[in-house]
C-alpha cells in the first residue's frame, strides 16, 4: 500500500525543485547570455517540460482538493 502522505510530500518537493531549477537557469541566462546561446533549444525544452510538471501538480492538486 502506498503511503499517501509521503507520496504527496515527495510530489510537492518535486514541484518545488522544478521551480527552483527554472529560477536558477533564468538567472544564469540573464547573467551569461553569450554562454547559454549554444544551449538555447535544450533550455527551451527544459522550461516546457518543467512548467508542464509544475502546472500538472498544482492543477491536479486543485482539481482533486474538495471545495468548501
Amino acid at each position: 500500500m502506498i503511503n499517501k502522505e509521503a507520496y504527496q510530500k515527495n510530489r510537492r518537493y518535486m514541484a518545488w525543485c522544478a521551480l527552483i531549477v527554472m529560477a536558477v537557469v533564468t538567472i544564469v541566462v540573464l547573467i551569461f547570455p553569450e554562454r547559454m546561446a549554444a544551449a538555447d533549444s535544450i533550455i527551451m525544452m527544459m522550461y516546457g517540460s518543467l512548467s508542464a510538471l509544475v502546472g500538472a501538480y498544482f492543477g491536479f492538486a486543485k482539481a482533486i482538493k474538495p471545495t468548501k
